[in-house]
């Protein structure tokens, strides 16, 4: 071994030893990037509806997405810069709904005293009644088209989406916008009393036009202490790119901060990042300009590793390689020294800005593994893995690439786990399991995740779970990008339902389990657990305010959003869904079954409570968020 290679193994495993050592948890993946841990067993059973186990919970002025780095009696995580409205939106709703209230009945006064007196405003409201009867009728049949394919849909729900996607209902409502202020005109001019309450209409409706976006560019970066929650000190990081608070896929203040006891660096998806030293003086900042539209990036997670810190960002300007990738940019890691802020190296191959690389080693070397591809046109080419070394006197370059042959390798999208035996891809659309040899990157089998499983599912009627052996599973569209490693298995969360998988990645065996979808932490056993119900979850921050306006990220479940990544933390499995509630698995159950759930928690009231968060943990301790707050879990003394 050369003196370099020799040097490099020894930093590498020195930065992980010390973090190790010493139960914090420096960054996204924990002490050594792969999301698992070993220490002090944390609690199994904690609740913040009824305080069991909870040792702290602070407020946060707003929501925010980055998960939570611990070192010693510091915790730091980011939040989106508040949300500062000069009036209440819900006042002005309520005020818009009563003002309405008021406004329909003057109206209807007014209109029969036109429909009676003035022939050209009859002619324009019968236009505009013809128009409704022409949107029931296409409402109605295209309803009826729907349900002949599937006579089990939601016809409220049908009749939402068709109104809003269908171009002839689409084209005339625009039309009857304009017949209606055609009347608006002719009724402001008969009568005195709608003229005055059409103006406080009006007025209203501009007081909710001019509250300020709810999209952003900048975070705000926060250092607490861990032991009471108290905040320290914090510091904003300005961004360029616009991007939705609170997205149920990313937001600018997604990426999790990393830390080493003495430093802390903070990164804004929007396109800045920065070092500070764990008192709040601040060493070097950067800023970048992202290549997606938005800081579309849940997955992503900055990577510490030795003196590099490994981000997601596209070319410099002046990079031959530019030349190549037509108008759209692509996404590279790139290393920066965490104690300039200077590029160092950057990496080979693309990355995909979906995707959170996971380190690894072979013979003690660092290796990190990452993806590329995904829907939404994103722009890396080719598809599929690469095995990028980082260390000698070419970091940066891959090792070996693996294509899926998938058109869109939604793959890509996951923690991309591995060991020093194996690699893992989920291939969405085909739903199987490709498992890779980690040394040369061939596919040593594939894995069908939907034939031959066994279920272990909630009877209603019975008031029971039920396995049964031998069973094609049928109806999930997708399957989730949050997955983890544990033992034998790869676990993975199903896409618009209640259940977790686990496929053995020797034998190919698949296994489903149905989890509750809420809880009440005051029964006890299956009395306390509901099955099966979508679970309307609000998005309020601390301060009252609906900061996520997207209606896909309001139900509860795994559904239509990115969740946070399992943590495993000895011999058990956290993960989290978006209504807040964490399950805690047995990572070594012979069998995937009741006995495997060991607790289901909250984070907070049902209904109430959003969060996109890994669990976090150092020392026995686990920390975690939600849009309102920060909690601190530790046994009760």
């Amino acid at each position: 071994m050369d003196l370099y290679k020799l040097f490099t193994l020894l930093l590498f495993s020195f930065t992980t030893f010390s973090a190790s050592a010493e139960h914090n948890w420096p960054m996204a993946g924990g002490p050594d990037g792969d999301w698992t841990v070993t220490g002090p067993q944390p609690p199994l059973n904690f609740s913040v509806r009824t305080k069991h186990n909870i040792l702290w919970k602070t407020s946060l002025p707003e929501g925010g997405q980055s998960g939570i780095a611990i070192h010693g009696e510091l915790a730091f995580l980011s939040i989106m810069k508040p949300w500062t409205p000069k009036h209440d939106p819900d006042e002005l709703k309520a005020e818009l709904k009563n003002i309405n209230q008021q406004k329909t009945q003057i109206r209807d006064t007014v209109d029969r005293e036109l429909l009676d007196s003035n022939t050209d405003f009859a002619a324009l409201n019968s236009h505009y009644k013809n128009h409704d009867e022409q949107i029931a009728e296409l409402i109605r049949k295209r309803i009826e088209m729907l349900l002949g394919e599937d006579p089990k849909q939601n016809i409220a729900k049908l009749r939402d989406r068709v109104r809003r996607f269908h171009p002839k209902i689409k084209e005339l409502e625009a039309e009857q916008r304009r017949l209606t202020s055609q009347m608006d005109r002719v009724r402001i001019s008969h009568s005195k009393d709608y003229a005055a309450i059409q103006k406080e209409n009006s007025d209203i409706e501009k007081k909710i036009r001019e509250l300020p976006s709810l999209k952003g560019t900048d975070i705000v970066a926060y250092c607490l202490d861990a032991n009471t929650g108290e905040f320290r000190w914090s510091t904003p990081l300005t961004g360029s790119v616009e991007g939705p608070y609170n997205y149920g896929f990313s937001d600018s203040s997604s990426p999790t901060p990393i830390t080493d006891g003495k430093y802390v660096w903070f990164v804004n998806a929007s396109g800045s990042m920065g070092c500070w030293s764990v008192e709040g003086k601040r060493i070097w900042y950067r800023e970048w300009t992202p290549s997606a539209k938005a800081p579309f990036n849940k997955q992503y997670e900055p990577i510490l590793t030795g003196d590099w810190i490994l981000n997601v960002e596209p070319l410099p300007d002046g990079d031959p390689r530019r030349n190549q990738e037509g108008e759209r940019r692509w996404n590279y890691l790139r290393a920066i020294d965490k104690q300039t802020g200077k590029t160092v190296w950057i990496a080979e191959d693309a990355i995909t800005h979906y995707n959170t690389p996971i380190l690894g080693t072979f013979d003690g070397l660092p290796y990190v593994l990452q993806g590329r591809g995904g829907p939404h046109e994103v722009p890396e080419r080719p598809n599929g893995l690469s095995l990028t070394k980082l260390f000698g006197d070419k970091p940066g370059q891959a090792v070996w690439h693996w294509d899926p042959q998938e058109e869109v390798p939604f793959g890509a999208l996951a923690n991309q786990h591995w060991d020093e035996r194996h690699a893992y891809w989920l291939k969405t659309g085909q739903l199987k399991l490709a498992v890779l040899d980690s040394k040369t990157g061939n596919q040593l089998h594939e894995h069908d995740l939907f034939s031959n499983t066994t279920t272990t599912l909630w009877n209603k009627d019975a008031g029971k779970y039920e396995t049964q052996q031998n069973q094609v599973v049928r109806g999930i569209i997708d399957l989730r990008h949050t997955n983890i490693v544990a033992g034998q298995h790869f676990y993975f969360l199903i896409r618009d339902k209640w259940q977790v998988a686990r496929v053995n990645t020797k034998s190919g065996k698949t296994e489903y389990l149905e989890l509750p979808s809420q809880i009440d932490p005051t029964a006890r056993g299956l009395e306390a657990w509901t099955f099966g119900e979508v679970q309307p979850n609000n998005t309020r921050n601390s301060r009252g305010f609906d900061v996520a306006q997207d209606p896909r990220i309001k139900l509860g479940g795994f559904t239509k959003s990115f969740l946070g990544a399992p943590t495993v933390v000895n011999d058990r499995i956290y993960f989290t869904s978006m209504t807040g509630l964490v399950y805690v698995l047995d990572a070594n159950a012979k069998t995937f079954d009741r006995s495997a759930i060991l607790a289901v928690n909250d984070l907070g009231p049902a209904g109430e409570t959003w969060t996109v968060n890994s669990i976090t943990y150092a020392d026995g301790r686990l920390y975690h968020r939600t849009m309102k707050e920060v909690v601190c879990i530790s046994e009760s003394r």
